[in-house]
């Protein structure tokens, strides 16, 4: 079974490759609540770049409601 972690790096991974789809699935096992608040302190570890984790995050949770709301 993945870690937290080991599942955040699953989810960004679909996000980056642009499997949206994939991804929305993956938010919604993690589970919704949780996701987005864990995604971003994920995110501020990774990069320096606060432009970088905005465009990321940015992009998860538009991506996740234009999914989920078709």
């Amino acid at each position: 079974m993945e870690t937290k972690k080991e599942q955040l790096e699953t989810i960004h991974n679909s996000l980056v490759n642009g499997q949206r789809k994939q991804m929305k699935s993956q938010i919604d096992e993690y589970g919704l609540y949780d996701f987005f608040e864990d995604y971003k302190e994920y995110l501020l570890e990774m990069y320096d770049s606060i432009k970088t984790v905005f465009e990321y995050f940015s992009d998860a949770v538009i991506s996740y409601h234009r999914i989920a709301n078709k």
